[in-house]
């Protein structure tokens, strides 16, 4: 499963960029013959034997990993059952002045286009995930950079996505009132469903099969893990890294590290706290 989005990702980004290198020889730099300026390019990038070899063993590493990852993921609640729910909503409280994070924020709750392009941010995510990771493997300068990243992106996966997530087991609010554990969160989820019926809003059928998978009532997925948030941790990584790269590419990805951890569904968790799935 983790084969075919990847590929998918792959062919749609590679499109993209054709396209839009394409456009600017022939429109910014006004080529003469734009095709055949970007086939010479393509081969000069896959006739370079250092950048094929950081790809191999990259892609190789993270491929492996991520699918090892996600078999973790998956583990967590059948290993560690649930029982920090109400004690990181208390939390939550406590560090919001003793109201809930989306309680500060319901102006924004309250309306289905605001949700509907915050789950749109959300689920971007994805594609700055296999964006940055695609990146790293095949970047040709900056050895040491490179493989900080990576053993960074292995590390906070290993200890935060799975120990971490482990001894703090928890369903997240998306779950909570499910689970038993009280209606703390009823108007939140409530407010997802009317705006569901207005745009539809992804996160909602993401649960419903990650609470069927759990339950049994279907098959797939049973990796419920709601904290830490990695989308947030893995977003400030890749904050951290554009900025050694790029000014400007440091700018644009701290703004989206900022999006993530200021959405009033990212703090209330019922987005990022939602268990990521074996796949990116």
């Amino acid at each position: 499963e983790y084969a075919e989005y990847l590929f998918i990702a792959f062919w749609i980004c590679g499109s993209a960029f054709a396209l839009g290198t394409l456009l600017h020889l022939a429109l910014v730099q006004r080529d003469t013959e734009p095709l055949h300026t970007f086939l010479k390019s393509l081969g000069r990038f896959f006739g370079d034997a250092e950048r094929i070899a950081n790809s191999l063993n990259g892609l190789g590493a993270g491929l492996a990993f991520i699918s090892a990852i996600g078999v973790l993921k998956g583990a967590i609640a059948i290993l560690s059952p649930f029982a920090w729910d109400k004690a990181l909503a208390q939390a939550d409280r406590i560090l919001h002045f003793g109201r809930a994070p989306h309680e500060w924020l319901w102006f924004t709750v309250q309306s289905p286009l605001a949700l509907k392009i915050i789950n749109i941010a959300y689920n971007f995510w994805f594609v700055v995930l296999i964006t940055a990771v695609f990146t790293v493997c095949i970047a040709r300068k900056d050895t040491k950079l490179r493989h900080q990243f990576l053993m960074s992106f292995m590390t906070v996966w290993t200890l935060g996505g799975f120990f971490l997530a482990m001894g703090l087991s928890s369903a997240g609010p998306c779950f909570y009132e499910r689970l038993g554990f009280g209606n703390d969160f009823h108007a939140l989820m409530q407010a997802l469903a009317t705006a569901d019926r207005i745009y539809p809003i992804w996160a909602l059928n993401t649960q419903d099969m990650l609470w069927g998978g759990y339950t049994g009532a279907t098959t797939g997925s049973v990796g419920i893990s709601a904290f830490p948030s990695l989308h947030v941790a893995m977003a400030v990584l890749f904050a951290l890294y554009a900025t050694r790269r790029s000014r400007l590419a440091g700018v644009v990805m701290w703004l989206f590290a900022a999006s993530l951890w200021s959405d009033p569904s990212c703090l209330a968790g019922t987005m990022p706290w939602m268990a990521m799935r074996a796949h990116p």
